[in-house]
């Protein structure tokens, strides 16, 4: 079982999707800003073109630095899914994305696939993690046992799009927050539920939409999640911001700490700070919202040394 406090000891607050077959959008991934990227075999590439995808992947990974490496292959019940697996677990890979995950059997079975691959290449068994996208009714009502299926199960996140379309939602355009509402926090619930970090939102589909953006990341955060997927680098910006802690809320988080550790000499488990009663609970919620801030300005720092 992964750590509680995984999201806050490594985000991803921003998990970029990109066609593998497109050479010029892949050249752009390390320098894009987003905490992950991922190489897609599946939604974005033609069913015409994706053996020549797959057979590129491994290149494609090779020149990717900075972010973690994934790479979203097809369902392994589609003709292209284990084939996708075996080329995709490699030296330059961090995670392997699995769409349309719906049952503990699923993930195991791409687990037995990763394992047989990575000894294939010489890779250490187990490196090659796992996020799984809850994309169906039956994945969400599933989310408690797939959350809890493996070491290897880095993230879930949810395919709020697929999701939408399983449902059977007529609408194109209009909002859709309202009938994803229990989906999106069930699936919250049951990954923290499992140990595992915060998940991941699904994309916000309107590109040049950026306030509408901001307004959804926002209720996004408030459900529980702690990134989100996108589909257009212009939309990174906004959304690691987004899931980044509040300036005010990281300078008092700090001083609720030093207040508490100087009132834990004196012998005492509560104080007020700023008029606000302060004992482990919140003790403990200020030092993970300081861990995340400080793990954010690590990467951003790397980042930016990467930077031409």
């Amino acid at each position: 079982m992964a750590s509680v406090d995984a999201s806050f000891e490594d985000p991803i607050r921003s998990l970029l999707f990109c066609p593998a077959n497109e050479p010029r959008k892949v050249a752009k991934l390390s320098l894009s800003g987003a905490d992950a990227v991922a190489l897609d075999l599946e939604d974005a590439v033609a069913a015409s073109e994706k053996g020549s995808a797959r057979s590129g992947v491994r290149a494609a990974l090779a020149t990717l630095s900075g972010p973690l490496r994934c790479v979203r292959v097809n369902p392994l019940d589609s003709r292209h899914g284990e084939d996708d697996v075996r080329i995709a677990v490699c030296s330059d890979l961090d995670a392997i994305i699995a769409p349309k995950i719906e049952t503990r059997r699923d993930l195991r079975r791409l687990d037995r696939l990763i394992e047989e691959a990575e000894i294939a290449g010489g890779i250490a068994v187990g490196r090659i993690r796992v996020i799984a996208l809850i994309e169906t009714a039956a994945g969400v009502c599933a989310a408690h046992e797939i959350a809890g299926a493996g070491a290897r199960l880095l993230k879930v996140a949810l395919g709020s799009a697929d999701l939408g379309n399983d449902l059977g939602l007529s609408m194109m355009n209009s909002d859709v927050a309202e009938a994803l509402r229990y989906g999106r926090s069930k699936v919250v619930y049951d990954a923290r539920a499992a140990g595992l970090g915060l998940p991941l939102d699904g994309p916000f589909l309107e590109i040049r939409d950026r306030e509408g953006l901001a307004a959804d990341c926002r209720l996004s955060r408030s459900f529980g999640y702690g990134g989100r997927v996108c589909v257009h680098p212009d939309q990174i910006a906004t959304v690691n911001r987004a899931f980044a802690p509040d300036t005010a809320d990281v300078a008092f988080a700090r001083k609720v700490i030093d207040a508490f550790a100087e009132a834990e000499r004196r012998g005492s488990a509560s104080v007020a700070v700023e008029g606000r009663f302060v004992d482990y609970p919140v003790v403990y919620k200020a030092r993970r919202i300081v861990r995340l801030a400080d793990a954010i300005a690590r990467r951003e720092r790397a980042s930016a040394n990467r930077a031409p």
